[in-house]
């Protein structure tokens, strides 16, 4: 990974600067308590997300419980706007990505975003990070989630920036496929879904232990 031709940094955002991989297995435990299903390890659940699943939850359910598809409607309705309104503003940042993303920009790296959640991310505002971005890219902007490349893509777009001038880091690996297929350079954290093992299964130029050792890889 030639450093010296990197321009900018697009991140995912849960699991690599949210810490809110964690809130997602309480919403599953949750979701699985009121339904009456046995509660299920942490490692199941980060499994199914750290693949993109489109229904990861379902997938929870005994092959034989009734109709669990309307089951988990009737949850969603009634939870759904809680469950929106803590992971807005109860989400706090990884330690030290705050500081990470003032000095990328402070050095002139231009900044982007591309996650499978929604655009919105007010606790970017509440971090007061936000205007540090050149583009945010959320599942309303495209047409295919990762690890398909057009979330990356898109973002490049905004940062007006050629893959190879750019990092992807994520911590799961469809981030690590998507900016793969994308063409810019990838990088792996372990604060969120997925182990060390499972990030080297898909070969990014870098894993690091998280976001905040960034800056000791890019020339700063």
């Amino acid at each position: 990974m030639n450093t010296q031709h990197i321009k900018g940094v697009i991140f995912d955002v849960d699991g690599t600067i949210a810490d809110s991989v964690g809130f997602f297995y309480e919403i599953a435990l949750e979701v699985l308590s009121i339904a009456g299903v046995p509660p299920v390890e942490k490692e199941r659940v980060y499994a199914l997300m750290r693949v993109g699943d489109n229904s990861p939850l379902e997938k929870l359910f005994p092959p034989d419980y009734p109709d669990a598809v309307r089951t988990m409607k009737r949850i969603f309705d009634d939870r759904m706007a809680e469950w929106m309104r803590r992971y807005h503003d109860e989400t706090i940042a990884i330690p030290g990505s705050i500081e990470l993303l003032h000095d990328l920009h402070a050095c002139g790296f231009r900044l982007g975003i591309a996650t499978s959640s929604g655009r919105a991310l007010p606790f970017l505002d509440r971090w007061g990070v936000r205007q540090l971005f050149d583009g945010i890219v959320g599942r309303e902007d495209v047409e295919i989630r990762k690890p398909h490349p057009e979330p990356v893509l898109k973002c490049l777009g905004h940062l007006g920036l050629a893959p190879q001038e750019t990092v992807y880091i994520g911590d799961s690996p469809i981030d690590i496929q998507a900016g793969k297929a994308a063409g810019s350079y990838t990088i792996g954290v372990l604060t969120g879904t997925s182990p060390q093992h499972i990030l080297h299964l898909e070969s990014p130029d870098h894993i690091l232990p998280s976001v905040a050792g960034l800056s000791s890889i890019l020339s700063m």
